[in-house]
This record gives C-alpha cells, sequence and structure tokens, in this order.
C-alpha cells in the first residue's frame, strides 16, 4: 500500500512540474496596436483568448495547439501564429479591436488573416476547442495557410 501511495504521489508531483511549465511558457501575443502597424499581405493565425475562458487555458489550447502551430511555421518568414487575449488588448491607433471589428464573440476563436480577411472561415469565425477537435482545426488552418500563400 505504501508503494502506491508512494508513486502516486511522485505521479502527482510531475503533473504539476509540466502543468507549471506549461504554464510559464512564453506565447507569441499581439494587441490590436501591433497588428495595426504589421504587413497586411504577411498569414496571422491568430487565437483570440480570455482570461476567464476554460477552453483558452494553458492546459488546453494554449498549450496544445499553438506550440505546435508556432513550431510549424518557425521556418517561414510569412506566416504568424499568436495568441490573442482580448481582455489585456491595446486598440489600434484609430480606437479600432481586432475582435471586434472581425466579429469575435466566443473564446477562443481561431482566425487565418491575409490583407485583413479570415482565410479560416466562410461566414462566422471559429470557435471552441477540446482536445479532441485538435487534430480537425490544425488541419483546416493548414489547408487556410496554404490557400493563402
Amino acid at each position: 500500500m505504501r508503494k502506491i501511495i508512494v508513486t502516486l504521489a511522485v505521479c502527482l508531483l510531475a503533473f504539476a512540474a509540466f502543468e507549471l511549465r506549461a504554464q510559464s511558457q512564453d506565447l507569441p501575443t499581439l494587441t490590436s496596436a501591433q497588428y495595426a502597424s504589421m504587413k497586411k499581405d504577411d498569414v496571422y493565425v491568430i487565437m483570440f483568448s480570455f482570461k476567464g475562458c476554460p477552453p483558452c487555458s494553458l492546459a488546453k489550447s494554449k498549450n496544445q495547439l499553438i506550440p505546435a502551430l508556432v513550431a510549424k511555421y518557425a521556418s517561414d518568414p510569412q506566416v504568424h501564429v499568436y495568441v490573442f487575449p482580448v481582455d489585456e488588448d491595446t486598440p489600434a491607433p484609430d480606437g479600432t479591436r481586432l475582435d471586434k471589428r472581425l466579429g469575435v464573440e466566443r473564446y477562443p476563436t481561431f482566425v487565418v488573416l491575409s490583407n485583413d480577411t479570415d482565410h479560416l472561415s466562410d461566414s462566422a469565425p471559429l470557435s471552441g476547442y477540446s482536445s479532441g477537435m485538435r487534430a480537425d482545426l490544425e488541419k483546416k488552418i493548414s489547408e487556410a495557410v496554404s490557400k493563402v500563400k
């Protein structure tokens, strides 16, 4: 019984260390002000997030999908991957906010922008995330990036 308890304690400590490492991982972030000054013909993969959004948390989409996309496009200077924390946004110089301009109302929301056009979704921004939809979402993002390039 003692071995089981020790084993469980070690597993819990290892899991906690993994979660802390994931939370300290630096992810590229973006604000409306920064986006306003960027080249619009580049491709921007953006995940709009909000602190109070459980699927946006580091243990889910930020920890799984965004690092994979950052690594995938790291060698392509025309593709940029960002997390856009709407609760920490700085408006563009003209006062506009990128999330409002794109009609983002739910979190997380994913867009693939080029020339200020969302190439990921047909009519409304693509929202939601779960571990089970990661592969499909990654495929849709890759297809949208390829289509734009």
